[in-house]
């Protein structure tokens, strides 16, 4: 495997990062995953918008998201891949070592643009998305959500969605969908979708408890009817659908909720109408066009 580490392509096994940086020592940094379809990354506007946004929350400076399509696309042919999973990751780097002491390597706030950002990227291989055609069938778990507030910053710290996970599968299931105060919020790596009598419907985005997922954006600009409202823990488990959905899942159908099925217990309707409107989409968001000839 070939990644990406501060503007040089190399070998996985011949990168070097310093455990003094700030990745390491604090979690201090934001992160994108991206898929390319046929060699194009699909909804690259809203990944570099929504870096952006989590690099000026953080006070991380020194690397333009913009930059994310032609580094995306050097790393797609060093690795000879056209349909991939990219994961880029800018963390805000790591203070010189020679000379200092705890309160500079350890320091919580450093001085504006005193660093420079390490920046690391890779690329694994995904199906094509014109051979997704059902929906993979997963199991969940109501876990609460006990994160941290700043749940649209899509941070590199991700120890509470970890425990979440581990205790969805010590409890036998794949994947924890989180719940705080009653209201659902999302999944640790994915937007929920519930359907009910017809009616499809995802958690708002607003007071930051969850990310602006890009593949939520895409079905909610597709014509998918998808309505953005609060949606509460009984009304999930009461459910005819529950829909997990994200960059690499897809749309992945809920069909056993704490051990209970949901609807007939197998994905529904509305999952693969979903899934065939992401295809689209996607497909459509990564067609060849004059700018790009």
């Amino acid at each position: 495997m070939i990644v990406h580490l501060d503007g040089q392509l190399v070998r996985a096994e011949d990168a070097r990062v310093s455990p003094f940086d700030r990745a390491f020592m604090f979690g201090d940094g934001v992160y994108e995953g991206l898929r390319a379809v046929g060699g194009v990354v699909a909804g690259l506007g809203p990944h570099a918008e929504r870096m952006r946004a989590g690099l000026s929350e953080a006070r991380i400076e020194g690397f333009d998201p913009e930059r994310l399509g032609e580094l995306s696309a050097a790393l797609l042919r060093a690795n000879g891949l056209a349909d991939a999973f990219l994961y880029w990751q800018v963390s805000r780097g790591c203070a010189p070592v020679q000379g200092a002491g705890t309160a500079e390597l350890r320091a919580r706030a450093p001085r504006s643009g005193a660093l420079r950002p390490t920046v690391f990227g890779f690329a694994t291989p995904l199906p094509a998305v014109s051979t997704y055609r059902t929906p993979r069938a997963r199991t969940a778990r109501v876990c609460e959500d006990t994160r941290w507030l700043r749940g649209h910053l899509k941070s590199i710290s991700l120890m509470g969605g970890v425990i979440a996970a581990y205790e969805a599968q010590e409890d036998g299931a794949d994947e924890p969908i989180l719940v705080r105060d009653g209201l659902v919020s999302e999944g640790v790596a994915t937007n929920v979708l519930v359907a009910s009598g017809g009616r499809v419907s995802t958690p708002p985005i607003g007071q930051g408890r969850i990310l602006a997922g890009v593949t939520r954006r895409l079905l909610l600009e597709s014509g998918s009817g998808i309505v953005e409202r609060p949606i509460g823990l009984e009304e999930l488990r009461r459910a005819d659908e529950v829909m997990l959905i994200g960059t690499a899942t897809m749309v992945a159908s809920v069909v056993r909720l704490d051990g209970r099925p949901v609807g007939g217990g197998e994905p529904g309707p509305q999952a693969t109408r979903l899934l065939r409107l992401l295809v689209e989409s996607l497909e459509r968001d990564a067609a060849p066009s004059p700018s790009r000839a």
